[in-house]
């Protein structure tokens, strides 16, 4: 299952990478994929790199190439049956940021 969410992941970012031409998923990347046992759903989580666009702004972009991101699963013939696709915001990296501004905060305030 492992092996099948790595492939998918790697699968997904080359196309959002190489052959999307949607200028608005240029910072868009994808972050983790995880299936459910019976391989029926696809949870794609992603983040994006700059901090220009409110998060809810991409979902329905790429709820919109969801049917193409799937044709590019179905080319790599990994499996038999392509999952159905949903997006989810991976928030860990500006989560990350906060925690590690508080720590900085904290530093500045011992030093003082």
């Amino acid at each position: 299952m492992a092996r099948l969410e790595k492939e998918i992941l790697r699968i997904l970012n080359n196309a959002l990478v190489n052959k999307i031409n949607d200028q608005r998923l240029q910072w868009v990347t994808i972050t983790e994929v995880e299936l459910t046992p019976d391989l029926q759903l696809a949870k794609i989580y992603f983040s994006k790199l700059n901090d220009e666009k409110d998060d809810t702004e991409y979902l329905p972009i790429l709820t919109k190439a969801s049917g193409f991101l799937k044709k590019e699963i179905a080319a790599a013939h990994i499996l038999r049956r392509i999952p159905e696709i949903r997006f989810f915001y991976d928030d860990t990296g500006n989560r990350a940021r906060k925690i590690e501004s508080l720590l900085d905060k904290l530093s500045d305030e011992d030093k003082k």
